[in-house]
């Protein structure tokens, strides 16, 4: 497994995996899924660097089959979640974008490996995910790779789960 950073030549398989019914129920919106132009209005930035969220594709085989990015959580998201903003705490969003390989274990391998560059590279305290409380699956593949549960957020509808440097040295 390879995960490379995001590149311009990655839009048109950002635009596929963006338009697949499986992604969208849970990473974006299925009654509008995003045109080409929004896609690079969105990842262009953060491919550039011009945008704190850092874009990742990652493969198998040589094959792309899921996004993943990852971010310095937002001065209001410390305060929210109840972080200090003194620690460094970082948030990442993923998704398969290749249906058939979900149930496979390519998210638990893909996640766990994120946090080691996360926590090695980035230096990371912490790093939270907020999956929907409908998404089993991905609040599955999280606890496998670690983490918590900490508390409901969004209006209930989202799960903030941490996992701390200690717990995954621990586990990892």
């Amino acid at each position: 497994m390879k995960i490379r950073r995001m590149s311009h030549g990655d839009f048109e398989l950002m635009s596929k995996w963006l338009h697949t019914k499986e992604v969208l129920e849970f990473f974006g919106d299925p009654d509008a899924p995003p045109s080409a132009r929004q896609i690079h209005e969105k990842y262009g930035p953060r491919i550039d660097g011009t945008v704190a969220v850092e874009p990742y594709i990652t493969e198998t085989a040589g094959k792309p089959f899921a996004f993943m990015q990852c971010y310095r959580l937002m001065d209001e998201d410390y305060r929210s979640y109840g972080y200090s903003i003194e620690e460094t705490i970082y948030g990442i969003d993923q998704f398969i974008g290749e249906p058939e390989l979900f149930g496979k274990g390519y998210g638990t391998r893909m996640v766990t490996e994120f946090l080691s560059f996360i926590f090695n590279e980035r230096g990371a305290e912490a790093v939270t995910v907020d999956p929907e409380l409908t998404n089993p699956r991905a609040i599955r593949c999280y606890e496998k790779c670690g983490f918590q549960k900490i508390k409901k957020i969004d209006g209930e509808r989202k799960w903030l789960m941490e996992i701390e440097r200690g717990r995954w040295a621990e586990t990892f």
